[in-house]
């Protein structure tokens, strides 16, 4: 598949149909390439092969888009606290369905890092398997403060706002998207550098003047893409100073 496409159901249905998987794993918001997954679709499959495990990867999607895990039928949902949660990275965050924890139960190797069982027989008693994070663990506790007093409805149709904001700041200036129409992330903008700009030298205008740092581009899309963030507490005046420092950078080439 090539880079920067989406997964699509039509072709996992086909892999699922010949009997070899048990499990199925899916980035929901691919952050490198700024591709959205169709997850709603994907997740339709699971009607279709129950036995199959569906663990999904949200870091950089969860809140920002709806994520209704048992409606979508979800055996193991992960994020971080990075991204998507903006708090510093270093923790990690699961939930984990009946399923999920019946197929572990028939593991006799399944470790103890990642026991769900060995999880949930801790948190039972309020506990941890190992020393846990506690600093981010309280740093969690008040980012999730925050989303319950936003709402998390109005959490969503933030991300979707400043999005669009970005969206119509690329078009304005002559640039494409890197993710095709329909998949692309409410989190981020990934820029395909179509007029073959110095995106080094555009980061570096914009470091200097304006001491703020965009994405210059990941692996062998450096210099051919650039990427905006719009997630976790970024706000209308935050985005809107962002675009308007970029305009300047822009300029300065």
């Amino acid at each position: 598949m090539e880079w920067g496409q989406p997964i699509l159901a039509e072709e996992i249905d086909k892999r699922l149909a010949t009997g070899e998987f048990d499990a199925l794993t899916l980035i929901h918001n691919e952050t490198s390439t700024g591709v959205l997954n169709p997850l709603a679709e994907i997740a339709a499959l699971k009607a279709k092969y129950p036995d199959v495990m569906f663990i999904v990867d949200s870091v950089s999607g969860f809140t920002t888009v709806p994520v209704n895990f048992d409606e979508l039928g979800i055996d193991v949902l992960l994020t971080g606290s990075q991204k998507a949660l903006a708090l510093p990275p270093g923790l990690a965050l699961f939930t984990v369905s009946e399923a999920a924890y019946a197929r572990a139960a028939t593991l006799a190797d399944r470790g103890y890092y990642f026991d769900f069982l060995e999880f949930r027989a801790n948190g039972e008693k309020s506990m941890t398997p190992s020393t846990p994070c506690i600093s981010l663990i309280y740093g969690l506790r008040h980012k999730l403060g925050d989303i319950f007093a936003e709402g998390i409805d109005n959490r969503i149709a933030r991300h979707a706002r400043l999005n669009g904001l970005v969206h119509d700041w690329v078009r304005k200036n002559g640039f494409e998207f890197f993710a095709p129409e329909g998949y692309r992330s409410k989190a981020l903008t990934c820029v395909a550098n179509n007029r073959d700009i110095d995106v080094a030298k555009l980061n570096a205008n914009l470091k200097t003047d304006h001491s703020l740092v965009i994405d210059g581009g990941y692996g062998k899309l450096k210099g051919k893409t650039f990427r905006i963030s719009n997630m976790g507490d970024e706000t209308d005046a935050t985005i809107t100073a962002l675009l308007a420092s970029l305009d300047d950078a822009l300029a300065k080439l």
